[in-house]
This record gives structure tokens, sequence and C-alpha cells, in this order.
């Protein structure tokens, strides 16, 4: 009888790992894989999709205090949205909760908005403190001085 049991265990734990290794690898593949067509985000009262976004510009990489970052950069994307004075407005940062904060050209002018599926859309400065990194941003209100 031990004989037997000695035999069935160690197949049904490689078969578990098969199975658990199988599961990652579909989940990952399905990540990367994954379809951006549902993320928006609306900037001057206009709303584009974070697709549409990647493709017009050409990702940058940032350094910042948390390593680097890679996104598209913001200065191009406010002009985008028709913006002709981009340094006579400030930039108030909207997450889908009550969460905002206000940033000048300057600023806009270093960071990048990105997409990962913990924090969907975020920005980064790298001249800012963290506070300002507004995660599951919806909105870029622009606001005259």
């Amino acid at each position: 009888m031990n004989l037997g049991k000695e035999k069935i265990i160690p197949i049904l734990a490689m078969a578990v790992l098969i199975i658990g290794i199988i599961s990652t690898i579909y989940v990952y593949a399905n990540e990367n894989s994954e379809e951006l067509t549902g993320i928006y985000i609306i900037i001057n009262g206009n709303q584009y999709s974070f697709n549409e976004l990647n493709e017009k510009f050409q990702n940058i990489t940032i350094e910042t205090d948390d390593g680097e970052k890679i996104g598209i950069p913001l200065e191009k994307i406010i002009p985008f949205s028709g913006i002709d004075c981009p340094s006579c407005n400030k930039y108030t940062l909207i997450a889908s909760d009550p969460y905002q904060q206000t940033v000048l050209w300057k600023d806009v002018k270093t960071g990048v908005l990105t997409y990962d599926t913990k924090y969907n859309l975020r920005v980064y400065f790298p001249n800012l403190a963290h506070t300002f990194w507004v995660y599951n941003l919806k909105e870029i209100e622009v606001n005259k001085f």
C-alpha cells in the first residue's frame, strides 16, 4: 500500500506544477496582448484613447528617483489636444477618485503618461514629489492663469 502512495504523490505533484506553469503562461500571454481600446483620458474637454495617443507619439524614457519610467511625453499630448499656448495654463490632473493635483507647464514638459494594470493611467514627473504622480488618471483639466 505504501508503494502505491509513493508513486501517486510525485505524479500528483508534477500534475499540479504543470497546471501552475500553464496557468502562469496563459495569464502573462493575455496580459501582454491586452487591448487598451477601453482606456480613455479627457484632455481639455476632448476624449482620447490611450491607444490613439500611444500610436501618435513615440514613448520616451525619463529618470525618476524611483527608477526609469517609459511613457508618452505630456509636452506632445497637450498641444495635440488643441491648446495653443501651453505655457499660459495650469493643468489639473484628476484621478477617478476625488484625488487631484495641479501642475505648471514647466512640469508638464518633463512628465510622461503611462499605462499599467496596477495603476491604470498614471503620470510621472521627475522633478516633482510622488504626490503629483497621479494614478487612475481620468482627466487633465486646462485652466488659464
